[in-house]
């Protein structure tokens, strides 16, 4: 599915005199990525599952040639999801939400317009492992539910870097 992202970062760099890169950064996003699912176990149930936020923190290291920086990245990652079930009978009968902890590791590449702008292109891979989610029922005299959700992400994003200090001071 392709669903849309947008959100922030904040990081900084460090320059070897050789052309080798080191780095820290951070990001925040909003998405509308939403899915479903058929139940395998219960007949006419459905499962579904929107991501409201999409956050890391990550190293990265790399290489400059002139003004194109390639990289490899990796950290820890959370993400918001809201959850909910449906029935053909009484339609959404569970409702749960969850910040869900977990890993991240991607590529890219980003090229310096000038001192000060820079833009980028990067491929991350996200995992959330498999832990049982809580769905609260709606309605009056279900019990409570629990469901595995595995959930993974491939994310591809591009955007501008405007850089305060150090080279760009320059």
């Amino acid at each position: 599915m392709n669903h849309w992202l947008g959100g922030v970062q904040a990081g900084c760099d460090y320059q070897f005199a050789g052309s080798f890169v080191i780095g820290i950064q951070g990001d925040y996003a909003w998405t509308d990525a939403e899915g479903s699912h058929d139940s395998a176990r219960e007949f006419g149930v459905v499962y579904h599952s929107k991501t409201k936020s999409l956050a890391s923190v990550s190293g990265r290291i790399g290489y400059a040639w002139d003004r194109f920086l390639g990289y490899v990245r990796g950290g820890g990652a959370w993400q918001r999801d809201d959850y909910w079930a449906t029935t053909i009978i009484v339609g959404t009968a569970y409702a749960g939400r969850e910040t869900r902890p977990g890993w991240t590791i991607g590529i890219g590449g980003e090229y310096a317009f000038t001192n000060v702008l820079s833009g980028f292109v990067e491929y991350s891979y996200y995992d959330f492992g498999n832990p049982a989610i809580g769905l609260t029922p709606l309605l009056v005299g279900l019990r409570p539910g629990f469901v595995d959700i595995k959930e993974t992400t491939s994310v591809v994003r591009a955007g501008l870097n405007v850089r305060f200090g150090g080279y760009a001071a320059r």
